[in-house]
């Protein structure tokens, strides 16, 4: 799938709401970004792999973002400084063209995914601090890939649909996987 296809495609869809809604704990207003890249006419997902010192989610598999900061202007903001914060990605460097509707997380987020087309020129730099890897996989291994799958967990007062979509030997799963397949139900035939 190319870029052309990706955009095409997003812009003709109703987007379904898949988000988990929460309303028995506070929530914190955050965001993420789908940041996409076209190399060799082909659609690339950038991931990050979280450094194993921080304290929430060490290791996992996530899109760049985090929580809104109140010099943020907007949660599109939040999702580009931390975007620039964890991949040295300026945002001038990123060209946003959708958003998915807003995911609540049993660990008390609310994150507003946003997608965004990343200069295929550009030089990514991990912050250390924050990512210990980044990651690139085709878009298309997120779209037809077989071995997908969720699964319904019991949790007290809500039951939890958690998605798996391990990619090119990564564990993707939870908020990260949620966000990919709502993505990739709004890009479905």
């Amino acid at each position: 799938m190319n870029k052309q296809e990706v955009l095409c495609r997003f812009n003709l869809r109703q987007l379904e709401d898949t988000s988990l809604k929460i309303s028995h704990i506070p929530l914190k207003s955050s965001a993420v970004l789908i940041p996409l890249i076209e190399r060799n006419n082909i659609v690339h997902v950038i991931l990050t792999k979280r450094s194993p010192h921080l304290r929430h989610h060490p290791g996992q598999i996530s899109f760049p973002g985090g929580k809104f900061d109140s010099s943020d202007k907007s949660l599109r903001m939040t999702a580009l400084r931390e975007t620039q914060e964890e991949l040295g990605i300026k945002t001038t460097d990123i060209d946003v063209f959708g958003e998915l509707p807003h995911h609540d997380t049993i660990t008390g987020f609310s994150i507003k995914p946003y997608i965004g087309f990343v200069d295929k020129n550009i030089k990514m730099i991990a912050n250390e601090n924050e990512v210990s890897e980044i990651i690139e996989i085709p878009l298309s291994d997120f779209i037809n890939n077989t071995s997908h799958f969720s699964m319904k967990i019991a949790r007290p007062k809500i039951d939890v649909n958690v998605y798996f979509k391990p990619a090119n030997g990564y564990a993707i799963w939870g908020a990260t996987a949620a966000i990919i397949e709502q993505f990739r139900l709004a890009l479905r035939d």
